[in-house]
């Protein structure tokens, strides 16, 4: 019986080992093929698409940790705007709303509530007079918010 009882010993041994070594080697090539990005500057945040007067834009918000990615988002008076509104929280309620003011109660556009993790699309006409608008979701009013500017 001391015999086994060795061999279970060394076999134990030889997983701990055998995990460590795995786990290592799964870290370092999570470490190659990691992008390094630089944290966003205040002005990043910012979307910075450029656009031609009156003509069609495209803009991307991803909601991730109860949060937009974009506090400004900045579109032609009229235009047609394309969102493609990602949202990467997983099994939680988002959509992204447009409205006239912060107060939120007459809409420019008012997307679809969806779980994450899953991307859709939508259009819209912006309003036709420049300004400066605001646009949140309606699930988390207060902490994901921004302005949605016209030009």
């Amino acid at each position: 019986m001391q015999i086994v009882g060795k061999n279970v010993k060394l076999g134990s041994l030889l997983v701990v080992v055998s995990f460590a070594v795995f786990s290592l080697a799964l870290y370092g090539g999570a470490k190659l093929v990691e992008e390094k990005q630089p944290a966003p500057s205040p002005t990043e945040e910012a979307d910075t698409t450029p656009f031609t007067p009156g003509g069609p834009v495209e803009v991307r918000i991803v909601a991730k940790d109860i949060k937009f990615d974009k506090r400004t988002i900045t579109v032609p008076a009229g235009a047609v705007v394309t969102v493609i509104f990602d949202n990467r929280d997983a099994g939680v309620l988002h959509n992204v709303a447009f409205y006239n003011s912060k107060k939120a109660t007459e809409s420019i556009y008012v997307g679809e509530t969806f779980p994450g993790p899953e991307v859709r699309t939508f259009k819209f006409t912006a309003p036709s007079a420049a300004g400066s608008y605001f646009f949140r979701c309606d699930v988390h009013p207060d902490t994901m918010t921004g302005t949605f500017v016209v030009k």
